[in-house]
């Protein structure tokens, strides 16, 4: 198979190397500003904010978590009274996610940790540039999920 990059380098892009340094470099300034929060449970937090209410389904297919991984996290966000669960009115069966005021009063502290990862993590790129990975990186996705892999 021909590509522009190397097997190395392909297999390096595609293994998920940057999104684990990302991780580690979140968790990092995480620390160091006193927040304890591990990036699972920033991801959980950072749909809340937006979206309130939330069923678990729903937190599960915008942070492609599993349910049972979505489950513990919502467990620990709980347990640090940063969430808590309502049963939907018109199901009983489902349970709504919403924040605490203790989980909405971090957000503004928690997102300029995260901002400023990012922008250390995309310093000296062009716009333009990152404008090619976003696409490129969004088509990768769309072909895996839309399509079966051969």
């Amino acid at each position: 198979m021909e590509t522009i990059f190397s097997t190395e380098n392909l297999y390096t892009i595609l293994s998920g190397r940057t999104h684990s340094a990302f991780n580690r470099a979140l968790l990092s300034n995480f620390r160091k500003n006193n927040i304890s929060l591990t990036k699972e449970q920033w991801t959980i937090l950072g749909v809340l904010w937006k979206n309130e209410g939330c069923t678990q389904q729903t937190l599960a297919d915008q942070t492609s978590t599993d349910k049972p991984g979505i489950t513990r996290l919502i467990d620990h966000l709980e347990k640090e009274n940063l969430v808590e669960r309502h049963p939907d009115a018109n199901d009983k069966r489902l349970k709504l996610i919403f924040l605490t005021p203790k989980g909405k009063s971090i957000e503004k502290e928690v997102m300029i940790v995260v901002n400023e990862t990012l922008k250390n993590a995309i310093r000296d790129i062009e716009p333009e540039r990152l404008e090619i990975v976003k696409e490129t990186f969004l088509q990768i996705y769309n072909n895996l999920e839309t399509k079966k892999v051969r």
